[in-house]
């Protein structure tokens, strides 16, 4: 079955650079060492890698943190990245927007694109790894760069300048799964070092036990994550990713108790207030994975205030239960409509290993009949907002 929509294909940007690597220099990269070490300390003073940002960089996030807590409004956008393999390539979108001039991260992310996936450590010494880079982000862009939750002051110093890339919960989930076990640091520990895109031993695919799903594991994948967007609209971290979590299985400790918490499991009242963050205006761009390229065209008219060339119609309003059954509006862009989306940053399903398992992770959620009901109802909400806010 399909993961994405059909106009995928046309998503992917170059072809592949080169086979997947499966093997890493074994001598140790002083950088890699100095971005884990450095990153660990700035997702626990939420701002994730940001101690490799220039000086001036870490000044902005000072500035940030200090606006947030005396509660003043922040003019920069705020992009909320739920840690999944499609707001990755939503957030390098918008930098493309905003930084190409001062920063071809565009020409970087394509040299290196496997069917719309990026090694890890390498998309890491172009982005987060680079000077650059960073002094461009943050100086267009409030949110820290990397996955993380969003907390009271933030959403408050934010309203209706939040950017996120909502996914159906079971193709996100799927995906999560066979990308070995994203946001669950726990199983990523249970299965070796193979399983942790942050060590030098991963790379695409490398994950046997993410490649080969079984129902247990599949469920047991589904009860660390489930909820996952809700939890971090309330400024819980997914899958019990807690800064001292990921540096405990990061570090392959032999027990992990000490540093990990059991997921938190979303209560009503966090699901309700998650769906008011987007139903009160607190999202200028609200996109849907499964409609990726008119997301980016709103991204794009939000960011440059270019309006859409090629898009098929226009929304048109579809009732929330829709999203709840994973129905689709396929009132899409057509494919090879998306000149208007230049500087298009590589997105895809991944290559074909990728897509089998994560086809069988989505047809045993089924059997076994795991749904994510909090974050389907999440999903609702942005449905609704896509289908009511035009380009």
């Amino acid at each position: 079955m399909a993961a994405f929509p059909t106009e995928t294909e046309a998503l992917l940007g170059s072809p592949e650079a080169g086979a997947a690597r499966r093997s890493r220099d074994k001598n140790v990269d002083p950088r890699r060492v100095r971005w884990i070490t450095h990153s660990l300390a700035a997702i626990a003073t939420v701002a994730v890698a940001l101690a490799v940002f220039s000086s001036d960089a870490r000044g902005w996030a000072v500035q940030r943190l200090n606006r947030a807590a005396e509660g003043e409004q922040d003019p920069r956008p705020f992009i909320v990245d739920f840690g999944d393999s499609v707001s990755p390539s939503f957030r390098h979108q918008a930098f493309v927007y905003r930084c190409q001039d001062d920063y071809d991260l565009h020409t970087k992310l394509t040299e290196m694109n496997h069917h719309g996936m990026f090694d890890y450590y390498r998309e890491t010494q172009v982005t987060a790894g680079e000077p650059a880079f960073g002094k461009c982000y943050q100086k267009h862009f409030s949110s820290s760069f990397g996955p993380k939750p969003v907390f009271f002051s933030e959403m408050a110093a934010h309203k209706g300048k939040m950017i996120g890339m909502f996914r159906m919960p079971a193709q996100k989930i799927a995906a999560g799964f066979v990308n070995a076990f994203e946001s669950c640091p726990t199983m990523q520990h249970e299965h070796g070092p193979s399983c942790n895109p942050a060590h030098e031993s991963y790379a695409i695919g490398s994950c046997d036990a993410a490649m080969n799903p079984t129902p247990q594991t599949v469920e047991k994948y589904f009860n660390c994550v489930k909820g996952c967007q809700v939890n971090m609209l309330n400024g819980k971290f997914c899958g019990g990713a807690s800064p001292r979590c990921v540096a405990a299985a990061l570090a392959n400790m032999d027990d992990l108790d000490g540093a990990c918490e059991s997921p938190h499991v979303s209560s009503e009242a966090e699901i309700q207030n998650a769906i008011s963050k987007i139903d009160d205006g607190h999202f200028a761009v609200v996109g849907l994975a499964e409609k990726y390229a008119d997301s980016v065209r709103k991204l794009r008219k939000y960011l440059t205030g270019a309006g859409a060339t090629a898009a098929v119609g226009a929304p048109e309003k579809g009732p929330r239960a829709a999203a709840h059954a994973g129905g689709r509006d396929e009132k899409v862009a057509k494919v090879g409509a998306l000149m208007d989306l230049d500087p298009l940053v590589p997105f895809g399903a991944g290559p074909e290993v990728m897509t089998a398992a994560q086809a069988k992770v989505a047809e045993i959620m089924r059997q076994k009949g795991l749904r994510d009901i909090a974050d389907e109802r999440l999903h609702g909400a942005a449905y609704d907002w896509f289908q009511t806010h035009g380009w």
